[in-house]
């Protein structure tokens, strides 16, 4: 069984190492261009690897922390994809079913994360950097079912509505991505606070997908 999940680990560190380059790529490249594109789908593939042998890995290990980042990286790649099929939905289009599947088993896990916050804070030892991580991470991924299911219910405003959706959801799992890589670097040479290295990168790339989400109205908006 250990040969068997370390060739999981060996895949699921090379699918991590493309998505983390094919990430940057398409960040780095213009917005609707061919290597942009080609990138994106590089990307989406690599993290579906990824996300299915991270809970595999997870699961086994016992890791409850990786295995619920894994529903959140994946599942804003996932409603980073679809929304670039469901464009139209300002003008009555639906979602799919999967839509609402996967968003409500993301809202699921997440709210996993909450109870384990709960559970950190009622302990006698109280885990401080264990409540903050965990109730953070909860109940930004809820927020983030919330936010990507909303438009099935109401019918967004704005016609560009998938361009910022697409934006922020593939910006946040490439985040949540880089959060796992950088969580198993602190952990394995101990360089820094493990928790630290956990919050980093949402609190360095989290303002980053604000300013550019505002960035992206104030063009749509002057147009």
């Amino acid at each position: 069984m250990n040969n068997i999940i370390q060739n999981i680990l060996y895949v699921h560190i090379c699918a991590g190492a493309i998505a983390l380059l094919s990430g940057a790529v398409a960040i780095s490249t213009s917005k609707g261009k061919a290597k942009h594109q080609k990138a994106g789908k590089i990307y989406a593939v690599a993290m579906l690897v990824v996300f299915i042998t991270g809970i595999t890995i997870a699961s086994y290990k016992f890791n409850k922390f990786l295995f619920l980042i894994a529903f959140i990286s994946y599942y804003s790649v996932f409603a980073g994809v679809r929304i670039l099929k469901l464009k139209k939905l300002h003008k009555g289009q639906e979602a799919r079913w999967f839509d609402w599947l996967a968003g409500s088993i993301n809202f699921i896990a997440n709210f996993s994360f909450v109870c384990m916050a709960v559970y950190y804070a009622v302990t006698p030892d109280v885990n401080v950097p264990g409540v903050l991580l965990s109730a953070g991470f909860g109940l930004g991924g809820m927020y983030l079912s919330y936010i990507n299911m909303k438009p099935f219910i109401s019918k967004p405003e704005k016609a560009y509505h998938w361009y910022t959706y697409h934006l922020g959801n593939m910006m946040g799992g490439y985040i949540a991505t880089f959060t796992a890589f950088f969580s198993t670097m602190v952990t394995r040479f101990e360089f820094m606070n493990p928790f630290l290295a956990f919050a980093l990168p949402s609190l360095i790339g989290i303002p980053f997908i604000i300013y550019w989400t505002n960035k992206t109205e104030l063009k749509f908006n002057t147009k």
